[in-house]
């Protein structure tokens, strides 16, 4: 994924013979799929646009999509797994819709990560479990530590800095 795409879902299947895909959003902002509303698929290094026909949500955050350009099942299942994305500069127009103190994982990753003062590594994914997201910080040996992203162990008041304190519970992990 390169910088000016940020990903709004994840094609997880097939559905039918038409070529809708079933996805799973990882959007907060459901007008992203509206009809006409333009998304993009990565194919071998290359994004390529689409035109959204039709949305149907489904339970959580699953959903059937049906795109221009994706019109039989083969088409649809050479897209499984792939990110569903919008360009960032789109992104950047639905910011004030966002609460107070929420922000847009593009936000988050990349920033340095300090533990008691202390830098301690930098974010560089954030995974989505089932009781919420888990912030992948890598140190600099390359090792991978994994903090829930909740406020009592990640203060997020230094975000515009680029800076994230974390207060992991004892035991979490050895530092």
């Amino acid at each position: 994924m390169t910088d000016d795409y940020i990903r709004i879902a994840v094609v997880t299947g097939v559905h039918g013979l038409n070529g809708r895909m079933k996805v799973r959003v990882v959007s907060d902002i459901r007008e992203r799929f509206e009809t006409d509303k333009s998304v993009f698929i990565k194919f071998k290094n290359r994004f390529r646009e689409f035109k959204i026909i039709n949305f149907t949500e489904g339970k959580g955050t699953t959903g059937l999509l049906q795109l221009d350009g994706i019109n039989d099942r083969d088409s649809a299942l050479a897209c499984k797994g792939s990110d569903i994305c919008i360009k960032k500069s789109e992104a950047e127009k639905t910011r004030s819709a966002l609460e107070k103190e929420s922000y847009y994982y593009y936000d988050i990753i990349g920033c340095a990560v300090y533990c008691r003062g202390v830098l301690f590594g930098t974010v560089t994914d954030i995974m989505e479990a089932g009781s919420g997201e888990i912030l992948v910080i890598t140190d600099d040996r390359g090792k991978k530590f994994m903090v829930p992203f909740v406020e009592s162990m990640v203060d997020t008041g230094e975000i515009r800095d680029n800076r994230l304190n974390i207060n992991p519970v004892e035991g979490l992990f050895d530092i």
